[in-house]
This record gives structure tokens, C-alpha cells and sequence, in this order.
């Protein structure tokens, strides 16, 4: 798990996760009761985060981190003195950034092998991942786990999703609606070659670096989204539609090809994407099996070298 955690690190970089709020669930989660009945006394000024469970966010669990101890409300009740001790960090790691420099990186894990919220299946193998490694002055954070024992999912690795108080803390919805979302590039680009097309799904929750993603390894191993395009074309000329199967899989929450490419024909606009999955293949309803992408032609300096 420790030399995937470092792959993921080194390659989120590469697969920005484009969230957009689903408007609906947004008013859901707007409307969440941020209250906590009981704390423990800190040692040290805490940190929040909230996840909600659930398709409609009717489970709620709190996680606050204090110093490098964490308290999950594990039973949801809102009270984080009764739920045993705090979980404190496995898997410590320190090292010395460069031979230049004295600044040390490192990584530890909290880890939960399973908590039973009352009138929910047992969530399993939590994993809430920190780490510096002088990228900045900000410590980073993901987490995993999976929902019900049964669904895989991902959240945090781009930015913090605490909050200094209940009030500010950002709310992860993990088995709400997810939505497709484009991965690396945000357009498609004529002319541009051979290219990886990508999707995630995911709910963005509310607040920052709240995003849920649904993990790779939900789907069954022969299941691969299909990406048909209708893309848009000159006056006069006709339809032109291209289908991609996204048999490949990466990064914990990619689908993709690399075998894709703009078609001869396309034109400056949108293309319409429609996402083709089996039935119940997703263990997750999806808001929408639809996108729009624009098309966008090549920068001037690239088509001055061809």
C-alpha cells in the first residue's frame, strides 16, 4: 500500500479531477447539522472534517485531528469521547529532503480497519494518509475507505478539506451521486494526435478538497466505461460520431484510453460525450451519463511547426 500511496503522490499532479457541485446534493449538504454534542480536551488546536454516508448524507461522522492523535466519531452519534482512544499514526517514515538541506520529509497513516455507524453496514479499512514533503508549507492529506464494506472510494490530495472549526469544515458525501468528469485536459484540441482520454466519477461534497471519487476497483474487472462522441463538424457536412472503450485503469480513481484521437472532420465547438456503462456496474447512481466538451483549435505556435 505504501509504494501505491507514493505513486498516487507523484502522479496527482498529472490527473487534475475537474468537480463541478451537484446542485441538488449541494442543498443536501447545505442543510447538514453541524453540531457536535461532546469533545475531548485537545492538546493541541484541533481540526475538522465531517464525512456524510449515504445517498442522501443520513449518516454523519465526524473526524477531527489533534496534534498527530484522530478522533472518529466512529458511532455517529456526535459525541467523540465515547468512541475509545484516539487513532495515533502507523507506518511513520522521516527523512532528509536532499543532502543540502536539513528539512526533513515525512508520512505516517491512521488507519481503522472497520467502524459500524448504528443502522449502516461496517465502513471499512479507513485510511487517512499525512504527509510534507516540502512541496509546501501546508501539510497534504488523503483519505480512503470503503463505504459499507462493499464500494471503494477516495478523497483530499488536492488542497485541505479542515476546517479550523465544525462550521468551516468541509463535508466529504461519500455514496452520494456521482458525477463523470474529464481528467487531464479540459478540451479537446484538433490536430492534436494521439492523446489519453480519461474519467473519474465523483461527488465534489462541499467546502475544499472535499471531492469523493469512486475508486478503480469498484467496477468488476471487465467492466469498462465507453465514451461515445458526437463531435461537431463544418456547415453542410455530416454526422460524425467516434466510440472509445476505456479498458485501462490508473492512479486509483482513471478510466482511460490511450488510444484516442480528434477525428479528421471535427470542428470548432462542443462535442456531446455520452458515458455507456452496463447496468449496475457503478454501485453508485450517477446524476448524469452526459457531458459537453469543447473543441478547441491548436495553438498557433504548435500548428506553425507541423
Amino acid at each position: 500500500m505504501k509504494q501505491l500511496f507514493w505513486i498516487l503522490v507523484l502522479s496527482s499532479a498529472l490527473c487534475p479531477v475537474l468537480v463541478g457541485t451537484s446542485r441538488a446534493d449541494n442543498a443536501v449538504l447545505a442543510s447538514v447539522d453541524r453540531q457536535i454534542v461532546k469533545e475531548p480536551a485537545y492538546e493541541s488546536s484541533p481540526k475538522y472534517l465531517l464525512l456524510a454516508l449515504g445517498p442522501e448524507a443520513q449518516t454523519l461522522v465526524w473526524v477531527v485531528e489533534d496534534g498527530h492523535k484522530l478522533y472518529v466519531d466512529k458511532n455517529a452519534n456526535r459525541d467523540l469521547t465515547d468512541d475509545g482512544t484516539p487513532i495515533v499514526p502507523a507506518d511513520e517514515r522521516e527523512w532528509q529532503r536532499s543532502v543540502d538541506s536539513a528539512d526533513k520529509s515525512w508520512d505516517f497513516d491512521y488507519l481503522l480497519a472497520e467502524f459500524a455507524p448504528p443502522g449502516r453496514p461496517a465502513q471499512k479499512d479507513f485510511q487517512l494518509r499525512h504527509w510534507n514533503y516540502g512541496e509546501s508549507d501546508a501539510d497534504s492529506y488523503g483519505l480512503s475507505l470503503t463505504l459499507d464494506g462493499k464500494v471503494p472510494m477516495y478523497a483530499g490530495w488536492f488542497g485541505s478539506f479542515w476546517g479550523a472549526t465544525p462550521k468551516e469544515a468541509s463535508i466529504i458525501h461519500f455514496g452520494g451521486p456521482l458525477t463523470p468528469r474529464m481528467l487531464r485536459y479540459k478540451e479537446f484540441t484538433l490536430g492534436s494526435g494521439l492523446r489519453r482520454l480519461s474519467v473519474a466519477f465523483a461527488n465534489p461534497g462541499l467546502g475544499s478538497a472535499a471531492t469523493a471519487l469512486l475508486s478503480i476497483d469498484a467496477p468488476a474487472a471487465d467492466v469498462a466505461p465507453v465514451l461515445n462522441i458526437e463531435w461537431p463538424t463544418a456547415p453542410g457536412a455530416p454526422p460524425l460520431g467516434t466510440s472509445h472503450r476505456l479498458n485501462q485503469r490508473c492512479c486509483y480513481w482513471e478510466f482511460y484510453t490511450t488510444e484516442f484521437e480528434v477525428p479528421a472532420g471535427a470542428a470548432i465547438g462542443t462535442a456531446r460525450v455520452s458515458i455507456e456503462l452496463p447496468d449496475k456496474a457503478i454501485p453508485i447512481a450517477l446524476t448524469t451519463t452526459e457531458l459537453d466538451v469543447p473543441v478547441v483549435a491548436a495553438p498557433a505556435d504548435s500548428q506553425s511547426t507541423k
